[in-house]
């Protein structure tokens, strides 16, 4: 009952565009998430807190992870 209610209040604060994001995340294992954050100029562990449901993805990186992951297959519409 906890997790639910974790994860409910992060989808309850969460953006709507982010869901599509997060969920192409998980789905994609192979992907380093580590990688990823460099390659965007992220801070370590931003994505990691992101995808484990422990806080919002900050609006300030959103542009720049976007760029990245059409480069990995994943379509912004």
């Amino acid at each position: 009952m906890r997790t639910f209610v974790i994860a409910q209040r992060i989808y309850d604060i969460m953006d709507y565009k982010y869901i599509p994001l997060r969920d192409w995340l998980l789905e994609r294992d192979a992907l380093s998430i580590r990688k990823l954050e460099d390659n965007c100029g992220i801070p370590k562990d931003t994505l990691r807190h992101f995808l484990n449901e422990r806080r919002n993805f900050p609006e300030k990186h959103y542009r720049s992870l976007l760029k990245e992951l059409v480069k990995y297959g994943f379509d912004q519409d």
